[in-house]
């Protein structure tokens, strides 16, 4: 045998034995792996980017003279998070000289930040050590809760995919830094299996929490308002076909209508408070819209905010009209996709939620640096049996996870914000 073919072949070997390795070991200790080895690739990207940021980190990047190893762990947005941790929301909104609101603390949720001054207070660490630890801890957490959503119904092989693409994706380092992608993630995550498991109350716990950890959880009340209207709708035909005259709906009890609607309301109420609560504690009616929007001002000046259409704006302000032909395809393609028969075997819950926080992304989100991390919740669908179906899209998907990593640590972390 050629010398080439030998080394195919022993790497063909190593390749189907690690995958064997990784699928047979218990699952919480193939999670447990593969995150503990996501986490050993990252820190050698943001550690191998670390020394560079005297000559590339934007002055915006890090406030201060600090420019330690765990400052540039909790850069960018985590300074926003250390103010909020240390000193609370400003009760005055920042203005420029034209008198329009400028960047502020309260483009972000307290959950977070709350946590890590919780967390500091008690033991006495500080924020740039606190932040990534909760970040860290949260993460793995996620990533555990990611398997059971996905292996429930896809299979422990779909599983572990789902965590592998989730813990050593092109991503991944956002599991270790100052952000609260994590701790949402993990709530998320952990919502939509309580919502399988019909476990109202923590459900409603955990979305709630959500709601005030990242913007987006508006999504998951929307996919239980919808897995109540099918399950109501299913039972009275059930009481119909087997010529049930007093619509009990024996397999959607009233009780449990009235517990997973109570749900659905508390969660979406806590989904719209934070607007609310920004306006009143500033004094400025539209405090948190005019807040957000001081982050687009860069990308397409100051305009006027209306749902369903910033993809829209940004694409025919870069793109022209081939931009608003490339966002329609989206819109087309994204949904024949989540239908697909492949897709489906992730179950309706996760099938439901994509469609759902991909509707939230679209409808009141612009198109920009920090849109792949916004889609960090739609994880499960890595697990879908079509994306590894056969050996060459399986070892796409690990080389472009692999070498995407340190392109976008450079892109996204060394370069400009995530």
């Amino acid at each position: 045998m050629p010398p080439e073919s030998t080394l195919s072949g022993s790497l063909a070997t190593g390749r189907r034995r690690f995958t064997d390795l990784a699928t047979s070991l218990p699952a919480w200790s193939a999670v447990l792996l593969v995150w503990f080895g996501g986490r050993v690739v990252s820190t050698f990207w943001l550690a191998l980017a670390y020394p560079l940021i005297g000559r590339a980190l934007p002055a915006n990047a890090i406030w201060g003279n600090d420019h330690g190893f765990l400052t540039f762990l909790t850069a960018w947005d985590g300074q926003y998070y250390q103010q909020i941790s240390l000193h609370g929301y400003p009760t005055t909104l920042p203005t420029d000289a034209a008198g329009h609101v400028t960047q502020n603390a309260w483009a972000f949720l307290p959950a977070f930040p709350f946590a890590i001054r919780m967390l500091t207070a008690s033991t006495g660490i500080t924020f740039e050590v606190g932040a990534p630890l909760i970040a860290l801890g949260a993460g793995l957490v996620a990533a555990f809760l990611l398997y059971r959503l996905v292996s429930d119904h896809a299979g422990h092989r779909a599983g572990m995919w789902a965590v592998f693409f989730f813990t050593c994706g092109p991503l991944s380092f956002l599991l270790q830094v100052g952000y609260a992608e994590s701790t949402f993630l993990a709530l998320t995550f952990g919502a939509l299996l309580a919502l399988e498991r019909r476990r109202y109350g923590l459900l409603t716990l955990l979305g709630v929490v959500a709601a005030f950890t990242r913007p987006g959880a508006l999504a998951i009340p929307l996919v239980l308002g919808v897995v109540v209207l099918v399950r109501w709708v299913c039972a009275r035909r059930a009481d119909r076909a087997t010529g049930t005259a007093d619509r009990t709906l024996d397999g959607f009890p009233l009780r449990e209508r009235i517990v997973a609607v109570g749900s659905g309301l508390v969660m979406a109420a806590a989904g719209v408070a934070w607007p609310l609560i920004a306006s009143h504690v500033t004094g400025t009616p539209n405090a948190y819209l005019e807040t957000e929007m001081s982050w687009w001002v860069n990308f397409i000046g100051r305009v006027d905010f209306a749902p369903m259409t910033p993809w829209f704006l940004i694409a025919s302000r870069w793109l022209g009209v081939g931009g608003v032909f490339i966002v329609v395809f989206l819109l087309v393609a994204y949904p024949v996709w989540l239908l697909r028969r492949s897709t489906r075997q992730l179950g309706s819950t996760t099938v439901l939620y994509s469609a759902a926080y991909a509707l939230y992304i679209f409808a009141v989100s612009l198109p920009m640096a920090s849109t792949p991390r916004l889609l960090m919740p739609l994880a499960p669908l890595f697990g879908s049996p079509e994306l590894v179906a056969k050996p060459w899209m399986r070892w796409t998907f690990v080389s472009c996870a692999l070498l995407g990593q340190p392109v976008l640590v450079a892109v996204l972390w060394l370069l400009g914000p995530p």
